[in-house]
C-alpha cells in the first residue's frame, strides 16, 4: 500500500487485495488536493485491511484494471503474440498515460475522441479507426464483465475507407523489379505469380513445405476469410524458378532474407520505384491488385480469380474489380434492342 504519482502528474494509491493476482491502483488525478485524497484513501485501505475487511473501490475502476483483464482474456482466447504485443505496447504508451486519470463510468465518448486526435490526429484513417476499434472492445469488455456500467464508444462505428488511387501498370511494374534488390525482386516475382495478400497474414508465411513441385501447387494458408486458405496452381516455370531459387537459398520460408523470414518490404519497394523513376507511391498491396486486374481484363473467369485471390465471396472480387472486367460494360449497352421509331 503506497501513494504514487504517474508521469503525467497523476496521484494514485497502488495496493494488493488477497485472493487477486494483479494489484489495485485508484487514481484522484494531478494536483495538491487529489494528492491529499490519496493519501486519505491510502490511510482508509490501511485501517481496513488492519480490521480484517476486504478494500472495496471508493469510486469505481479504472480503465489499467480493465486494460489487464482484457490482454490476458485475449491470450487465454489464443490472440497471437503478435496482437497481443500490439495491444499491450498502445495501451501502455498511450492509452492508459491518458485515459486513467477517472473511473471508466466517468469516461465520456468526447474524451475519447479527443484523445484519439491528440495522440493520432495526423495517421491514416485506417490507423486511428483500428485503435478504436481496440478501445470499444476493451469498454464493451468493461461492460460485459461489471467492471463499467456504459461504454462511451457504443455507438461509434468505423466509417468506410476512400478507395486508393490504384496507378501501377506492368510496365512501371517491370521498372521496379529492375531496379529492385534481390530479395525484393524475388517476393515480387513471387507476388505476381501468386497474388497472395502481401505481408505477415500470407506471402511471408508460405514455406517452401507449402509448394508441390510434382503437382505444380502452391498451399497459401491464409486466415483473414474462410476462403483464404487455397491451394493456387503455379505455372512449370514458376514451379522450375522456385525449385532453383530452394536450391540456392535454403531456408524454411520461401520469401526470406539472409535465410530469415521477412517481416515488411514496402520501404525496399518505395525505395526501388523512386530510383526507377516512378512519380507515385507504391505498395505491395498494388501488385496484388494489378494482378488480378490484368487477368480480368483479359477475359479470365470471375469466380476463378476469386478462388485464387482468397475473397469470401465472389461479391467482393466483383466490387473491387468490376471497372477493369473486358467488355462488360460495353456489351450490356449493346444487349438492349433498338428502339423502331418509324
Amino acid at each position: 500500500m503506497s501513494v504514487h504519482q504517474k508521469k503525467n502528474g497523476t496521484w494514485f494509491v497502488h495496493y494488493r487485495v488477497s485472493g487477486e493476482k494483479n494489484p489495485r491502483q485508484e487514481y484522484f488525478g494531478v494536483g495538491d488536493e487529489a494528492k491529499k485524497k490519496a493519501q486519505i484513501r491510502d490511510a482508509e485501505i490501511k485501517l481496513q485491511k488492519a480490521s480484517g475487511q476486504r478494500p472495496v473501490p471508493s469510486n469505481g475502476e479504472y480503465l489499467d484494471t480493465v486494460a489487464q483483464a482484457y490482454v490476458t482474456d485475449r491470450k487465454l482466447a489464443g490472440a497471437s503474440a503478435k496482437w497481443l504485443a500490439e495491444i499491450s505496447w498502445l495501451l501502455n504508451k498511450f492509452v492508459l498515460p491518458e485515459l486513467t486519470k477517472a473511473p471508466i463510468d466517468d469516461i465520456r465518448y468526447p474524451d475519447v475522441i479527443a484523445f484519439v486526435n491528440r495522440q493520432w490526429g495526423d495517421r491514416a484513417l485506417a490507423t486511428r479507426q483500428r485503435y478504436l476499434g481496440y478501445l470499444k472492445a476493451i469498454f464493451r469488455f468493461a461492460v460485459e464483465h461489471g467492471y463499467a456500467k456504459n461504454n462511451p464508444l457504443a455507438k461509434w462505428k468505423k466509417v468506410r475507407e476512400p478507395k486508393r488511387d490504384m496507378r501501377l501498370t506492368v510496365e512501371d511494374l517491370g521498372k521496379i523489379m529492375r531496379h529492385a534488390a534481390p530479395h525484393l525482386r524475388w517476393a515480387i516475382e513471387v507476388e505476381w505469380e501468386l497474388g497472395t495478400r502481401p505481408g505477415p497474414s500470407e506471402l511471408f508465411r508460405i514455406r517452401w513445405d507449402d509448394v508441390d513441385f510434382a503437382q505444380c501447387i502452391v498451399h497459401v494458408r491464409g486466415t483473414k476469410t474462410h476462403e483464404a486458405n487455397r491451394v493456387i496452381p503455379i505455372l512449370p516455370e514458376f514451379r522450375d524458378r522456385l525449385a532453383a531459387t530452394k536450391a540456392a537459398m535454403g531456408g524454411e520460408y520461401v520469401v526470406s532474407y539472409k535465410g530469415e523470414p521477412v517481416k515488411r518490404l514496402n520501404k525496399a519497394l518505395q525505395r526501388a520505384a523512386e530510383r526507377a523513376g516512378i512519380g507515385y507511391p507504391v505498395r505491395m498491396y498494388d501488385i496484388r491488385h494489378l494482378y488480378a486486374s490484368v487477368m480480368l481484363a483479359n477475359g479470365s473467369d470471375l469466380a476463378a480469380v476469386s478462388k485464387i485471390l482468397g475473397h469470401s465471396t465472389i461479391a467482393t472480387t466483383q466490387e473491387h474489380y468490376y471497372h477493369v472486367l473486358k467488355g462488360e460494360m460495353g456489351r450490356a449497352i449493346a444487349s438492349r434492342p433498338k428502339l423502331d421509331f418509324d
